[in-house]
C-alpha cells in the first residue's frame, strides 16, 4: 500500500463507516462491535505498512516500528453519539467542497490516520527510526479510558510523546477534568426528564413532561421551546446547538434552557438553572482562573429520571493550579439540597513551553505553516495524560471553525493533506 494522500483519504473514509460509538459490551468485545471493528481494521492498517501490532482484548491496540527508546502517539477511534439534525450521513464519509463529512473526522480517526500514513511515508523513503515508535489506540477515550487503564496493566510506557487529538500548534498545558452526578427527589408533578447523550457534549435537546402549569409554559414559549398540551400535560421540547464540553460557550445548552422553564415552578430545578447557565462557574461559586490555563469551564451534558431522582451529570474543566476537592465542596456548600458523587476525573497536565518535545513539536509545525507559533492552553483532555513526558499536537488549525463534537462533523481535506505533512516533520525531527 502507498503511503499517499489518496490512500490516505481511502483509510479514513473506512474508518469513518464504522459506527464505533461505544455501546454495551459483547463478548470479547468490552466496548460493543463498532469499538472493535474500528480497531481491527487500524492494526490491519499499521500491518500493511510493516508494523508489528498487538490487540489488548479490544480495550486498545498498538503498531510499532524501529528500535531503541519507546516513543508514543496516542489517539482514539472511538466517538460520541450522533445527536440530531446531520444534513449528511454521520457514518457516510460523504465529500462534499473539499470537506469529508461524518462523526470522527477530527476527533479522532483522522488525526490518527494522518499520523500512520506520516509515519508510513517516512518508512516508504528509506529512512530507519532511532527510536521504536508505537502508535497506540484506545477505544474509550470519550468515556472512562478503562483502554488506557487495560494498556497499563501490561504493556511498555513510551518515554515521551504527544497525542493527535487537540489544536495545532502544540497544547502544553490541559485543564484538569472532574465529572459529577447531582441528584434531587423528582417533583411528583414531573413525569418525565431527558436530555443529552454524553457529560462531555453540549447538549442540543432536551424534554421534559409536567402536570399543566402556566409559568412553565411561558417561560418555555419565551426561550424558543415547543410546547404541547394534552389530557393536562405539558411537554416541553427545547433546542440548542451541541459542542464539545470542553468549549460550552460554542454551543447553546438545551438542558440549561429546559431548567429555565421548569424553574418558573419548581424551586430545585430554578437553582440548578441559575448553577449552571453560566459557563465559567460563576452562577456556583466556580469563577476560577489562572496564568497558565485561563478559566473554569462547566456543562452539564444530561439529565435523566432515576429512582425517583432527577439526575444530572457535570463536566467541569477546572485551571491546573486548583484541584478537583475544592471543585467538590464548592459545589456541596452551594447546592446543599442535592446530592453530589464525584465521577470520572484526569488531573491537570502542564508541560514547560521550552521543553524540547514542544520546541521541537513548535520547530515541526512552524515549518510546515510558514508562522512563529507559542504553545497554548485547552479545557479539553488528551492522552497526553497518559504519558510520563507529553503533549497533544494537532490536528484542529488555528483559525479553522471546530465541529468537534458537533453535528456535520467534518475534516477539509486540503488540511489533512497538510496535517500529514506536519505530522511527518514532527516524527522525523523526534525519531529518526
Amino acid at each position: 500500500m502507498k503511503a499517499d494522500i489518496i490512500n490516505a483519504q481511502k483509510a479514513l473514509a473506512d474508518l469513518i463507516k464504522i459506527n464505533s460509538v461505544e455501546e454495551p459490551p459483547l463478548p470479547g468485545m468490552p466496548f460493543g462491535k463498532g469499538c472493535a471493528e474500528a480497531l481491527g481494521y487500524a492494526l490491519k492498517l499499521l500491518e500493511k505498512f510493516g508494523f508489528k501490532t498487538k490487540n489488548l482484548d479490544n480495550y486498545c491496540g498498538w503498531g510499532e516500528v524501529g528500535e531503541g527508546e519507546l516513543f508514543g502517539i496516542l489517539g482514539h477511534l472511538d466517538v460520541v453519539p450522533v445527536g440530531q439534525g446531520w444534513n449528511f450521513p454521520p457514518f457516510g464519509a460523504e465529500i462534499s467542497d473539499g470537506k469529508m463529512y461524518g462523526r470522527g473526522t477530527m476527533d479522532d480517526k483522522g488525526p490518527v490516520v494522518a499520523c500512520i500514513f506520516a509515519v508510513a511515508r517516512l518508512l516508504q523513503e528509506g529512512l530507519r527510526p532511532k527510536k521504536r515508535i508505537r502508535i497506540i489506540l484506545g477505544c474509550d477515550e470519550e468515556s472512562g479510558w478503562l483502554c488506557m487503564e487495560r494498556y497499563a496493566k501490561t504493556e511498555e510506557m513510551p518515554v515521551m510523546g504527544f497525542s493527535p487529538d487537540s489544536d495545532f500548534p502544540v497544547i502544553n498545558c490541559e485543564k484538569g477534568i472532574v465529572y459529577h452526578k447531582i441528584s434531587f427527589p423528582l417533583p411528583s408533578d414531573i413525569l418525565s426528564l431527558s436530555a443529552g447523550t454524553r457529560a462531555n457534549v453540549v447538549p442540543d435537546y432536551a424534554e421534559a413532561s409536567v402536570l399543566y402549569d402556566e409559568d412553565i409554559e411561558r417561560v418555555a414559549r419565551k426561550r424558543g421551546c415547543q410546547t404541547e398540551v394534552k389530557d393536562g400535560v405539558l411537554y416541553i421540547s427545547a433546542f440548542g446547538k451541541s459542542a464539545h464540553g470542553s468549549a460550552p460557550d460554542k454551543g447553546v445548552n438545551a438542558l440549561v434552557i429546559l431548567c429555565e422553564a421548569l424553574g418558573a415552578a419548581y424551586a430545585d430545578f430554578n437553582a440548578i438553572f441559575r448553577a449552571f447557565s453560566a459557563h465559567d462557574g460563576s452562577g456556583i461559586g466556580l469563577k476560577l482562573f489562572d496564568k497558565k490555563s485561563g478559566s473554569l469551564t462547566l456543562n452539564p451534558g444530561t439529565a435523566k429520571i432515576e429512582g425517583g431522582r432527577a439526575v444530572f451529570e457535570l463536566d467541569i474543566r477546572y485551571p491546573v493550579s486548583y484541584n478537583m476537592d475544592l471543585i467538590y465542596e464548592i459545589l456541596k456548600s452551594n447546592l446543599p439540597l442535592c446530592e453530589i458523587e464525584r465521577g470520572n476525573y484526569h488531573l491537570p497536565l502542564y508541560v514547560e513551553p521550552d521543553s524540547p518535545l514542544v520546541k521541537a513539536l513548535l520547530e515541526a509545525y512552524d515549518g510546515v505553516m510558514g508562522t512563529k507559533s507559542s504553545p497554548i492552553s485547552i479545557g479539553g483532555g488528551t492522552y497526553a495524560r497518559f504519558l510520563p513526558y507529553g503533549v497533544a499536537f494537532g490536528g484542529q488549525f488555528p483559525g479553522t471553525p471546530s465541529t468537534i463534537h458537533q453535528r456535520d462533523e467534518y475534516i477539509d481535506l486540503k488540511e489533512f493533506e497538510k496535517m500529514i505533512e506536519i505530522y511527518y516533520e514532527a516524527i522525523k525531527k523526534l525519531c529518526f
